[in-house]
């Protein structure tokens, strides 16, 4: 891809907006028009120059550019409306936390081996705070 032609849409290229885009463009991507989808699928992924998709498809350098950046700007939108992406992270982090709480309690069950009535306490301990962490997620959902 031309650096001209990415420069000119968008200037804050990273990785990090290169990840926000491909999260956006798999939540709400079958949103976009058919046409829509290929031109930003074809510049933010498949690294095509503006001139490149706009020999495709018979259209104009322009044209492409004011495609990719209404559809950068619908997808945000819908996240802004929806927040299925805010939503998926916020459960994988707890989801996350739960393995974490799960790795504890094998490792407390393990170092607590062979003390009389202590695993049993700990276990019930670890596992009511896992419970209270799946009704939180439940409740979320």
């Amino acid at each position: 891809m031309k650096e001209s032609d990415k420069a000119t849409i968008d200037s804050d290229s990273t990785l990090d907006t290169m990840i926000e885009y491909a999260m956006l463009f798999d939540f709400y991507g079958a949103l976009l028009k058919e046409k829509n989808m290929e031109i930003f699928e074809d510049y933010m992924f498949n690294d095509m120059s503006l001139a490149e998709i706009a020999a495709d498809h018979d259209m104009t350098r322009q044209g492409v550019r004011d495609i990719v950046v209404r559809s950068k700007e619908k997808l945000v939108s819908y996240e802004e409306k929806l927040g299925l992406v805010e939503r998926f992270n916020t459960v994988k982090k707890q989801i996350n936390s739960i393995i974490e709480k799960t790795e504890e309690v094998k490792q407390d069950i393990k170092d607590c081996d062979g003390v009389s009535n202590v695993p049993t306490k700990v276990v019930n301990e670890y596992f009511e705070m896992i419970d209270g962490m799946a009704e939180t997620i439940l409740e979320d959902m």
